[in-house]
Protein backbone atom coordinates (compact mmCIF):
# COMPACT_ATOMS: atom_id res chain seq x y z
CA UNK A 1 0.00 0.00 0.00
CA UNK A 2 1.38 3.40 -1.03
CA UNK A 3 0.39 6.19 1.35
CA UNK A 4 -0.17 9.55 -0.36
CA UNK A 5 -0.53 12.99 1.24
CA UNK A 6 -2.53 15.26 -1.10
CA UNK A 7 -1.43 18.72 0.01
CA UNK A 8 -2.97 22.09 -0.89
CA UNK A 9 -3.21 25.36 1.02
CA UNK A 10 -6.69 26.87 0.54
CA UNK A 11 -9.85 25.70 2.24
CA UNK A 12 -12.14 27.04 -0.51
CA UNK A 13 -13.41 25.06 -3.51
CA UNK A 14 -11.17 25.99 -6.43
CA UNK A 15 -9.72 24.11 -9.36
CA UNK A 16 -6.95 22.46 -7.35
CA UNK A 17 -9.35 21.37 -4.62
CA UNK A 18 -11.79 19.98 -7.18
CA UNK A 19 -8.90 18.12 -8.83
CA UNK A 20 -7.94 16.52 -5.49
CA UNK A 21 -11.52 15.44 -4.73
CA UNK A 22 -11.75 13.71 -8.12
CA UNK A 23 -8.34 12.10 -7.68
CA UNK A 24 -9.02 10.73 -4.19
CA UNK A 25 -12.43 9.46 -5.26
CA UNK A 26 -11.04 7.50 -8.21
CA UNK A 27 -7.76 6.16 -6.77
CA UNK A 28 -7.44 2.37 -6.56
CA UNK A 29 -7.82 1.92 -2.80
CA UNK A 30 -6.25 -1.54 -2.96
CA UNK A 31 -2.95 0.08 -3.96
CA UNK A 32 -3.13 3.66 -2.69
CA UNK A 33 -4.10 5.13 0.68
CA UNK A 34 -4.77 8.88 0.26
CA UNK A 35 -4.99 11.58 2.92
CA UNK A 36 -5.95 15.21 2.23
CA UNK A 37 -4.33 18.12 4.05
CA UNK A 38 -5.38 21.75 3.60
CA UNK A 39 -6.76 24.64 5.63
CA UNK A 40 -9.44 23.36 7.98
CA UNK A 41 -11.68 26.38 7.45
CA UNK A 42 -13.94 26.52 4.41
CA UNK A 43 -16.03 24.28 2.22
CA UNK A 44 -13.19 22.00 1.10
CA UNK A 45 -12.86 20.14 4.39
CA UNK A 46 -16.63 19.81 4.71
CA UNK A 47 -16.95 18.38 1.22
CA UNK A 48 -13.98 16.03 1.63
CA UNK A 49 -15.31 14.61 4.90
CA UNK A 50 -18.84 14.40 3.50
CA UNK A 51 -17.43 12.13 0.80
CA UNK A 52 -15.73 9.95 3.41
CA UNK A 53 -12.19 11.13 2.66
CA UNK A 54 -9.64 11.39 5.47
CA UNK A 55 -8.66 14.98 6.18
CA UNK A 56 -5.99 16.49 8.43
CA UNK A 57 -6.03 20.30 8.67
CA UNK A 58 -2.86 22.37 8.43
CA UNK A 59 -2.12 26.08 8.12
CA UNK A 60 0.15 26.96 5.18
CA UNK A 61 0.70 30.75 5.01
CA UNK A 62 1.50 32.20 1.61
CA UNK A 63 4.70 33.71 3.03
CA UNK A 64 6.92 30.80 3.97
CA UNK A 65 7.58 30.17 7.66
CA UNK A 66 9.64 27.17 8.64
CA UNK A 67 7.72 26.49 11.85
CA UNK A 68 4.71 25.29 9.83
CA UNK A 69 6.74 22.35 8.57
CA UNK A 70 6.25 20.87 12.04
CA UNK A 71 2.59 20.20 11.35
CA UNK A 72 3.43 18.49 8.06
CA UNK A 73 6.00 16.36 9.91
CA UNK A 74 3.36 15.33 12.45
CA UNK A 75 1.07 14.18 9.66
CA UNK A 76 3.81 12.41 7.70
CA UNK A 77 4.91 10.44 10.78
CA UNK A 78 1.40 9.72 12.07
CA UNK A 79 0.28 8.20 8.75
CA UNK A 80 3.68 6.87 7.55
CA UNK A 81 3.37 8.91 4.35
CA UNK A 82 5.40 7.69 1.36
CA UNK A 83 4.66 10.49 -1.13
CA UNK A 84 3.69 14.12 -0.67
CA UNK A 85 1.72 15.19 -3.73
CA UNK A 86 1.55 18.98 -3.59
CA UNK A 87 -0.92 21.02 -5.62
CA UNK A 88 -0.22 24.66 -6.49
CA UNK A 89 2.56 27.05 -5.55
CA UNK A 90 2.06 27.47 -1.80
CA UNK A 91 1.64 23.76 -1.03
CA UNK A 92 4.53 23.00 -3.38
CA UNK A 93 6.74 25.39 -1.45
CA UNK A 94 6.01 23.75 1.91
CA UNK A 95 6.22 20.19 0.54
CA UNK A 96 9.63 20.72 -0.96
CA UNK A 97 11.07 22.72 1.92
CA UNK A 98 9.83 19.84 4.07
CA UNK A 99 11.79 17.42 1.90
CA UNK A 100 14.85 19.65 2.12
CA UNK A 101 14.69 19.66 5.91
CA UNK A 102 13.46 16.12 6.64
CA UNK A 103 14.16 14.17 3.44
CA UNK A 104 12.00 11.20 4.40
CA UNK A 105 9.42 11.26 1.56
CA UNK A 106 9.14 11.34 -2.22
CA UNK A 107 7.73 14.56 -3.69
CA UNK A 108 5.39 14.95 -6.64
CA UNK A 109 4.38 18.49 -7.51
CA UNK A 110 1.43 19.41 -9.75
CA UNK A 111 1.53 22.84 -11.36
CA UNK A 112 -2.05 24.13 -11.66
CA UNK A 113 -1.15 27.26 -13.60
CA UNK A 114 1.83 29.55 -12.99
CA UNK A 115 -0.09 32.39 -11.41
CA UNK A 116 2.66 34.59 -9.96
CA UNK A 117 4.17 35.21 -13.40
CA UNK A 118 1.10 37.38 -14.12
CA UNK A 119 1.54 39.48 -10.97
CA UNK A 120 1.84 43.25 -11.36
CA UNK A 121 4.14 43.18 -8.33
CA UNK A 122 7.60 42.81 -9.89
CA UNK A 123 9.24 41.80 -6.61
CA UNK A 124 6.65 39.09 -5.95
CA UNK A 125 6.95 37.81 -9.52
CA UNK A 126 10.72 37.36 -9.54
CA UNK A 127 11.07 36.34 -5.90
CA UNK A 128 8.45 33.59 -6.40
CA UNK A 129 10.17 32.49 -9.59
CA UNK A 130 13.58 32.24 -7.89
CA UNK A 131 12.09 30.18 -5.04
CA UNK A 132 10.40 27.83 -7.52
CA UNK A 133 13.64 27.41 -9.43
CA UNK A 134 15.51 26.60 -6.21
CA UNK A 135 12.91 24.01 -5.15
CA UNK A 136 13.15 21.95 -8.33
CA UNK A 137 16.12 20.11 -6.78
CA UNK A 138 13.84 18.79 -4.02
CA UNK A 139 11.17 17.53 -6.43
CA UNK A 140 11.17 13.91 -7.61
CA UNK A 141 8.56 14.36 -10.33
CA UNK A 142 6.35 17.10 -11.82
CA UNK A 143 2.87 17.09 -13.34
CA UNK A 144 1.49 19.92 -15.49
CA UNK A 145 -2.25 20.06 -16.20
CA UNK A 146 -1.75 21.43 -19.73
CA UNK A 147 0.92 21.34 -22.41
CA UNK A 148 1.15 25.13 -22.34
CA UNK A 149 1.93 24.99 -18.62
CA UNK A 150 4.65 22.43 -19.27
CA UNK A 151 6.20 24.55 -22.02
CA UNK A 152 6.25 27.61 -19.78
CA UNK A 153 7.47 25.70 -16.70
CA UNK A 154 10.41 24.28 -18.63
CA UNK A 155 11.19 27.68 -20.15
CA UNK A 156 11.20 29.24 -16.67
CA UNK A 157 13.29 26.34 -15.32
CA UNK A 158 10.77 25.46 -12.60
CA UNK A 159 10.27 21.90 -13.88
CA UNK A 160 12.86 19.34 -14.91
CA UNK A 161 11.97 18.14 -18.45
CA UNK A 162 13.08 14.54 -17.87
CA UNK A 163 10.81 14.15 -14.83
CA UNK A 164 7.78 16.12 -16.03
CA UNK A 165 4.58 14.81 -17.58
CA UNK A 166 1.31 16.38 -18.74
CA UNK A 167 -1.86 14.99 -17.16
CA UNK A 168 -4.95 16.94 -18.16
CA UNK A 169 -7.60 17.78 -15.58
CA UNK A 170 -10.57 15.43 -15.71
CA UNK A 171 -14.19 15.54 -14.59
CA UNK A 172 -17.07 13.21 -13.72
CA UNK A 173 -18.99 13.07 -17.02
CA UNK A 174 -21.93 11.27 -15.45
CA UNK A 175 -22.48 14.21 -13.12
CA UNK A 176 -21.94 16.88 -15.77
CA UNK A 177 -24.33 15.59 -18.41
CA UNK A 178 -27.46 17.70 -17.85
CA UNK A 179 -28.45 19.45 -21.07
CA UNK A 180 -32.09 20.36 -20.39
CA UNK A 181 -32.56 23.66 -18.59
CA UNK A 182 -33.44 23.34 -14.92
CA UNK A 183 -37.00 24.66 -14.64
CA UNK A 184 -36.94 25.39 -10.91
CA UNK A 185 -33.76 27.46 -11.27
CA UNK A 186 -35.28 29.32 -14.22
CA UNK A 187 -38.23 30.29 -12.04
CA UNK A 188 -35.93 31.21 -9.14
CA UNK A 189 -33.84 33.58 -11.28
CA UNK A 190 -36.68 34.91 -13.44
CA UNK A 191 -35.45 33.32 -16.67
CA UNK A 192 -38.07 32.80 -19.39
CA UNK A 193 -38.03 30.08 -22.05
CA UNK A 194 -37.40 32.68 -24.75
CA UNK A 195 -34.44 34.25 -22.92
CA UNK A 196 -30.82 33.74 -23.97
CA UNK A 197 -28.50 33.37 -20.97
CA UNK A 198 -24.75 34.01 -21.04
CA UNK A 199 -22.20 34.05 -18.23
CA UNK A 200 -20.20 31.61 -16.14
CA UNK A 201 -19.62 29.90 -12.80
CA UNK A 202 -16.34 30.89 -11.20
CA UNK A 203 -14.87 32.52 -8.13
CA UNK A 204 -14.73 36.31 -8.42
CA UNK A 205 -11.08 37.31 -8.55
CA UNK A 206 -8.82 39.32 -10.84
CA UNK A 207 -7.81 36.31 -12.92
CA UNK A 208 -11.32 35.14 -13.81
CA UNK A 209 -12.16 38.59 -15.17
CA UNK A 210 -15.96 38.67 -14.85
CA UNK A 211 -15.74 42.46 -14.93
CA UNK A 212 -14.80 42.19 -18.63
CA UNK A 213 -18.27 40.83 -19.39
CA UNK A 214 -19.92 43.62 -17.41
CA UNK A 215 -17.84 46.35 -19.07
CA UNK A 216 -18.81 45.11 -22.52
CA UNK A 217 -22.45 44.10 -22.11
CA UNK A 218 -24.33 47.42 -22.10
CA UNK A 219 -24.88 47.61 -25.87
CA UNK A 220 -25.67 43.90 -26.07
CA UNK A 221 -28.35 44.12 -23.37
CA UNK A 222 -29.95 47.10 -25.12
CA UNK A 223 -29.89 45.37 -28.51
CA UNK A 224 -31.23 41.99 -27.32
CA UNK A 225 -34.20 42.36 -24.98
CA UNK A 226 -34.19 38.64 -24.16
CA UNK A 227 -30.51 38.52 -23.19
CA UNK A 228 -29.65 37.83 -19.55
CA UNK A 229 -26.28 37.55 -17.83
CA UNK A 230 -25.75 35.10 -14.99
CA UNK A 231 -22.50 35.19 -13.02
CA UNK A 232 -22.40 32.60 -10.23
CA UNK A 233 -19.73 32.38 -7.57
CA UNK A 234 -18.19 34.26 -4.68
CA UNK A 235 -14.91 36.03 -4.03
CA UNK A 236 -13.21 39.32 -3.33
CA UNK A 237 -14.17 40.88 -6.69
CA UNK A 238 -17.90 40.12 -6.34
CA UNK A 239 -18.74 43.48 -4.76
CA UNK A 240 -16.81 45.34 -7.47
CA UNK A 241 -18.74 43.45 -10.15
CA UNK A 242 -22.05 44.23 -8.46
CA UNK A 243 -21.10 47.92 -8.45
CA UNK A 244 -20.29 47.72 -12.16
CA UNK A 245 -23.69 46.12 -12.76
CA UNK A 246 -25.41 48.97 -10.88
CA UNK A 247 -24.12 51.38 -13.51
CA UNK A 248 -25.65 49.42 -16.39
CA UNK A 249 -29.03 50.62 -17.64
CA UNK A 250 -30.43 47.09 -18.00
CA UNK A 251 -29.06 45.98 -14.64
CA UNK A 252 -32.19 44.01 -13.75
CA UNK A 253 -31.14 41.42 -16.35
CA UNK A 254 -27.83 40.70 -14.61
CA UNK A 255 -28.08 37.86 -12.09
CA UNK A 256 -25.65 37.15 -9.24
CA UNK A 257 -26.71 33.86 -7.58
CA UNK A 258 -23.67 33.79 -5.26
CA UNK A 259 -21.82 30.58 -4.45
CA UNK A 260 -23.60 27.48 -5.76
CA UNK A 261 -22.97 23.80 -4.99
CA UNK A 262 -25.27 22.24 -7.59
CA UNK A 263 -23.14 23.52 -10.45
CA UNK A 264 -24.33 20.81 -12.84
CA UNK A 265 -27.88 22.25 -12.62
CA UNK A 266 -26.63 25.80 -13.12
CA UNK A 267 -24.59 24.93 -16.23
CA UNK A 268 -27.86 23.91 -17.86
CA UNK A 269 -29.07 27.51 -17.75
CA UNK A 270 -26.41 28.87 -20.10
CA UNK A 271 -26.97 29.21 -23.82
CA UNK A 272 -23.37 30.41 -24.04
CA UNK A 273 -20.70 29.91 -21.39
CA UNK A 274 -18.57 33.05 -21.55
CA UNK A 275 -15.16 32.78 -19.90
CA UNK A 276 -12.82 35.80 -20.32
CA UNK A 277 -10.15 34.47 -17.94
CA UNK A 278 -6.69 36.07 -18.10
CA UNK A 279 -4.75 32.88 -17.41
CA UNK A 280 -5.40 29.26 -16.40
CA UNK A 281 -3.66 25.97 -15.80
CA UNK A 282 -6.54 24.10 -17.46
CA UNK A 283 -10.05 25.27 -16.63
CA UNK A 284 -12.17 22.61 -14.94
CA UNK A 285 -15.29 24.77 -15.18
CA UNK A 286 -14.88 25.03 -18.96
CA UNK A 287 -14.58 21.24 -19.25
CA UNK A 288 -17.70 20.84 -17.10
CA UNK A 289 -19.61 23.32 -19.28
CA UNK A 290 -18.45 21.49 -22.42
CA UNK A 291 -19.63 18.18 -20.95
CA UNK A 292 -23.04 19.75 -20.27
CA UNK A 293 -23.31 20.71 -23.94
CA UNK A 294 -22.83 24.45 -23.54
CA UNK A 295 -21.59 26.74 -26.31
CA UNK A 296 -18.20 28.08 -25.17
CA UNK A 297 -16.95 31.63 -25.80
CA UNK A 298 -13.57 32.03 -24.11
CA UNK A 299 -10.40 34.09 -24.07
CA UNK A 300 -7.69 32.82 -26.40
CA UNK A 301 -5.09 32.09 -23.71
CA UNK A 302 -2.85 29.07 -24.48
CA UNK A 303 -4.57 26.50 -22.24
CA UNK A 304 -8.05 27.42 -23.54
CA UNK A 305 -6.76 26.63 -27.04
CA UNK A 306 -6.07 23.09 -25.81
CA UNK A 307 -9.79 22.75 -25.06
CA UNK A 308 -11.46 24.80 -27.80
CA UNK A 309 -10.81 25.12 -31.53
CA UNK A 310 -12.07 28.51 -32.64
CA UNK A 311 -15.14 28.25 -34.84
CA UNK A 312 -15.30 24.45 -34.43
CA UNK A 313 -15.96 23.65 -30.77
CA UNK A 314 -16.49 27.20 -29.55
CA UNK A 315 -15.34 30.76 -30.07
CA UNK A 316 -12.07 32.26 -28.83
CA UNK A 317 -11.33 35.98 -28.53
CA UNK A 318 -8.50 38.29 -27.53
CA UNK A 319 -9.51 40.23 -24.41
CA UNK A 320 -7.77 43.27 -25.89
CA UNK A 321 -10.18 43.30 -28.85
CA UNK A 322 -13.62 44.14 -27.54
CA UNK A 323 -15.17 44.32 -31.01
CA UNK A 324 -14.33 40.67 -31.69
CA UNK A 325 -15.72 39.69 -28.28
CA UNK A 326 -19.04 41.42 -29.02
CA UNK A 327 -19.12 40.00 -32.55
CA UNK A 328 -18.77 36.43 -31.30
CA UNK A 329 -21.35 36.94 -28.56
CA UNK A 330 -23.78 38.22 -31.20
CA UNK A 331 -23.11 35.25 -33.50
CA UNK A 332 -24.01 32.89 -30.68
CA UNK A 333 -27.02 34.91 -29.50
CA UNK A 334 -28.45 35.23 -33.03
CA UNK A 335 -28.21 31.57 -34.05
CA UNK A 336 -29.28 28.50 -32.11
CA UNK A 337 -27.95 26.40 -35.00
CA UNK A 338 -24.46 27.82 -34.48
CA UNK A 339 -24.69 27.29 -30.73
CA UNK A 340 -25.81 23.70 -31.23
CA UNK A 341 -22.99 22.92 -33.68
CA UNK A 342 -20.31 24.39 -31.44
CA UNK A 343 -21.70 22.79 -28.28
CA UNK A 344 -21.99 19.34 -29.88
CA UNK A 345 -18.33 19.49 -30.91
CA UNK A 346 -17.33 20.75 -27.46
CA UNK A 347 -19.28 17.92 -25.85
CA UNK A 348 -17.40 15.35 -27.90
CA UNK A 349 -14.05 16.99 -27.08
CA UNK A 350 -14.86 16.97 -23.36
CA UNK A 351 -14.78 13.17 -23.32
CA UNK A 352 -10.99 13.36 -23.56
CA UNK A 353 -10.90 14.94 -20.10
CA UNK A 354 -12.13 12.22 -17.75
CA UNK A 355 -11.32 12.02 -14.05
CA UNK A 356 -10.74 8.29 -14.47
CA UNK A 357 -8.11 8.84 -17.17
CA UNK A 358 -6.54 11.60 -15.05
CA UNK A 359 -6.37 9.29 -12.02
CA UNK A 360 -4.98 6.30 -13.89
CA UNK A 361 -2.15 8.45 -15.25
CA UNK A 362 -1.46 9.91 -11.81
CA UNK A 363 -1.34 6.42 -10.31
CA UNK A 364 1.43 5.60 -12.78
CA UNK A 365 3.38 8.60 -11.47
CA UNK A 366 2.97 7.33 -7.90
CA UNK A 367 4.26 3.92 -8.93
CA UNK A 368 7.25 5.49 -10.69
CA UNK A 369 8.12 7.29 -7.45
CA UNK A 370 8.24 4.03 -5.50
CA UNK A 371 10.73 2.66 -8.02
CA UNK A 372 13.18 5.56 -8.28
CA UNK A 373 15.83 6.82 -5.91
CA UNK A 374 14.63 10.04 -4.34
CA UNK A 375 16.34 13.32 -5.25
CA UNK A 376 18.56 14.66 -2.45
Amino acid sequence: MIRILELIDGGFIGGGQTHILSLVKCLNKEKFDPLITASGSGEFRQLAEKNGFRFEPAVLPKFYRKKYLGRIDEIVKKYSIDIIHSHGGVAGMYARFYKKNFGNVKTLHTIHGIHYINSSNVFRKYFSLSVEQYLTQFTDRFICVSQSDRDLAEKLKIAEPSSTTVIYNGIDHDRFSIREKNKSLMIKYGIDEADTVIGNISRFDYQKNQRYILRNCDELLKKYSGLKILLAGDGKYLDECKKLAEGIEEKERIIFPGSVTNTEDHYSLFDAYVFPTLWEGLSISMIEAMSCGRCIIASDIPSNKELIEDGVSGYLFDVNDRSVFKEKIEKAVNSKAIRDKLSDNAFRKSKNFSEKIMTEKTEKEYLKLTEIKSVR
